[in-house]
């Protein structure tokens, strides 16, 4: 399972880093927005997963596991003790599962806009990441809102095999 979270993780990371998704009336280039554009993508997948029997749950958790694991090791290379790591995971896990819930409540609207809403409402104690949501502009909302149904399209028709493999293929943004 942990190879398999490993490669999902790993394709993830490598759709959410495209520049494609930050800029100006985009997703901000720092650690919180490249964090928004992973969770919309873990989103996907997550989504799809809940769909298997309990070796799609299995999955899932090993997923979920190893990106709290990356996160880890990222706040260890910024020089936090494991006491500082403790601190500053909670939080980050606890915005990582509003995170998903406001993508999968957009989800259901089919409308990338109403994630980015439901992002501003989460995040009101964060003036920095709650402006930058407000300056996305109409144009890349409308081509998230199609890059988000097309995606789900094409994560419901893939077996957990292929998922487990990495065989998954994100629309062009």
């Amino acid at each position: 399972m942990k190879r398999d979270a490993e490669t999902i993780y790993t394709r993830l990371m490598e759709q959410s880093r495209l520049p494609v998704f930050f800029g100006e009336g985009r997703f901000p280039d720092n650690y919180d927005g490249r964090i928004d554009v992973l969770t919309l993508h873990m989103a996907f997948v997550l989504e799809t997963l809940r769909r298997f029997d309990s070796n799609g749950a299995h999955l899932s958790q090993a997923l979920f596991d190893y990106m709290k694991d990356d996160f880890e090791i990222a706040l260890r290379e910024q020089g936090l003790s494991d006491t500082g790591v403790k601190k500053r995971i909670k939080p980050m896990i606890s915005l990582f599962y509003t995170r998903v819930k406001a993508y999968s409540e957009g989800f259901e609207n089919n409308t990338f806009s109403n994630v980015a809403s439901a992002f501003h409402a989460s995040k009101p104690n964060d003036n920095e990441s709650a402006k930058s949501l407000t300056l996305f502009d109409s144009e890349f909302c409308r081509t998230l809102d199609q890059y988000v149904t097309e995606s789900r399209e094409a994560f419901s028709s893939y077996s957990l095999g292929e998922i487990a493999l990495g065989k998954f293929i994100f629309p062009s943004l």
